[in-house]
C-alpha cells in the first residue's frame, strides 16, 4: 500500500483495499478500510467479505473517519499506551 497499491480514496485520509479470497479472487473477496497519514503508521479500521456488504454504508464510513479523526490525533506514547493496554492491537507484516 505504501507504493499507492489502493483501490480507492475515501477522503480523510481513509482508504479501501481489495484483498482476494482463497479460490475467489479479488472481486469475489474481502474489502477493508485503512487510515494512514504521512510519517505515521496505517491503522485497520474496518473489514468486510464482499459478499455480506455489497459497499460500505455511509454511517459505517462516517464512523471509519470519527475513529481516524481520533487516531490522528493520538502522539506516539499515546498510541503505545493504547497497544499496550489492549484496546489497539500491533500488527507487524514483514511481507
Amino acid at each position: 500500500m505504501e507504493r499507492g497499491l489502493i483501490d480507492a480514496n475515501l477522503g480523510s485520509g481513509l482508504f479501501k483495499k481489495r484483498i482476494g479470497r482463497s479460490g475467489g479472487g479479488k472481486r469475489d473477496g474481502y474489502r477493508v478500510i485503512v487510515a494512514h497519514r504521512q510519517g505515521a503508521p496505517w491503522f485497520f479500521i474496518e473489514g468486510y467479505a464482499k459478499n455480506v456488504v455489497a459497499n460500505i454504508e455511509a454511517w459505517r464510513l462516517d464512523s471509519c473517519k470519527q475513529t481516524n479523526a481520533l487516531l490522528k490525533e493520538m502522539r506516539a506514547d499515546q498510541l503505545a499506551n493504547a497497544v499496550e493496554s489492549g484496546l489497539l492491537k500491533e500488527v507487524i507484516c514483514d511481507a
